[in-house]
């Protein structure tokens, strides 16, 4: 029976699991176990696993400006996929990014990313109003690379 529990430091390594099979799924420094503990830490109860007894089967993480939610890291493992754990993932964010006051979230998605359908069914839109601009301020030697499960870069 899947199930959705909040988001662990201990969840780490499984998480770092789920994400690695994903080409689409961009994992960073910030995705290091430190990183990782600090994000949960100042975004708690906006972080969300799904599942199934005790296999690791979704991931979805969430923070908010005060103004504004951001959305990452939303996976389902492949056998699961198709029986709305996504859905179950997005509908706890939002709920609780709606509990604190938040407006509007944005999530960031790569342009040939499948999942975009999937988003459109669940009310979100693109936008082709604006751009958006990066910079790497910490860590651009992690930029493309994989995290192991001990969080540390692989080739």
């Amino acid at each position: 029976m899947v199930s959705i529990k909040r988001m662990e430091p201990e969840d780490h390594p499984a998480l770092l699991r789920l994400w690695n099979r994903f080409e689409e799924t961009t994992t960073t420094g910030a995705d290091g176990p430190e990183g990782f503990a600090g994000f949960l830490g100042r975004n708690e109860g906006l972080c969300y696993c799904a599942v199934d007894g005790e296999d690791l089967i979704g991931s979805v993480m969430a923070g908010d400006d005060g103004r504004r939610g951001y959305v990452y890291h939303l996976a389902v493992d492949e056998r699961y996929q198709g029986r709305g754990v996504g859905r179950m993932l997005m509908e706890e964010v939002e709920k609780s990014l709606r509990s604190r006051g938040v407006e509007k979230a944005h999530l960031f998605i790569y342009g040939d990313n499948p999942a975009i359908d999937f988003y459109r069914r669940l009310g979100w839109h693109l936008r082709g109003d604006i751009e958006i601009m990066s910079k790497v301020l910490i860590g651009s030697e992690y930029m493309g690379t994989r995290l192991d499960e001990g969080g540390a870069d692989r080739e």
